[in-house]
């Protein structure tokens, strides 16, 4: 989300929604904790590497709105993690994405950008684990649907919430920069949920070879579906 610089010179409506946003983002927040159960010090290190790395690569959509790769990084600690650790790692890679390449700190934006991606890693991270289908990760059908529904929750509540903010500050339609600016993006949460399943995988699996193919065709995917959704929202 890119904003004017002054929070005071946004829409009324802008501001009470970004400061409802950050309350229900600190809600999320402390729901995530409660739920946390341990920490493993060097995964964390590793995915948060991750997602400074993936935050970097992005395309523009909309006002400064983004699409990157942080997005498969971010569904693989909720596949693999607590709900803490993948906030946390949420939190980290939309802090890149927001003070990079500009380096400019627009206190609201951040505050903006943070609650938003901590509601929508914990709704996620909710839909996977504790759904019923996601208590049952014991045959491929339980993995595919649950990742897939996470996957979807995730590009819900970013894209919406992201259309929200744009409309309410420029006086445009929600409904209308969702539908023309990032409806074509669904695929590529589809993609990027498969992409870290398949990451997870690989983790688990002593079968490397034939998942190194599967992740590299996934990825190729995924890197074809960021861009086609670019070139579509032009």
């Amino acid at each position: 989300m890119n904003t004017q610089t002054d929070f005071k010179g946004l829409p009324v409506a802008a501001r009470h929604t970004v400061v409802v946003f950050g309350i229900a983002g600190l809600a999320a927040l402390l729901y995530a904790l409660a739920f946390q159960r341990d920490f493993a010090p060097g995964r964390i290190l590793l995915l948060l590497a991750l997602a400074m790395g993936a935050a970097r690569i992005k395309v523009n959509l909309f006002k400064g709105s983004t699409l990157s790769f942080l997005t498969s990084v971010v569904l693989l600690a909720v596949i693999k993690e607590g709900p803490a650790v993948a906030v946390l790692v949420g939190l980290c890679g939309v802090t890149v994405q927001t003070l990079f390449p500009s380096r400019k700190l627009v206190p609201h934006q951040l505050a903006f950008n943070a609650a938003m991606i901590t509601l929508t890693v914990t709704a996620s991270w909710w839909t996977y684990h504790l759904l019923p289908v996601g208590q049952r990760m014991d045959t491929i059908p339980a993995e595919l649907t649950a990742t897939i529904l996470a996957s979807f929750i995730y590009f819900l509540g970013n894209s919406i919430s992201v259309s929200l903010i744009v409309a309410l500050t420029k006086g445009l339609s929600a409904f209308q920069v969702w539908r023309r600016h990032f409806l074509f993006s669904a695929p590529s949460f589809l993609i990027a949920g498969l992409l870290s399943l398949g990451m997870f995988a690989a983790i688990s699996s002593q079968s490397l070879f034939m998942l190194a193919g599967l992740l590299s065709v996934v990825s190729i995917a995924y890197y074809c579906s960021v861009h086609v959704t670019a070139e579509a929202v032009r």
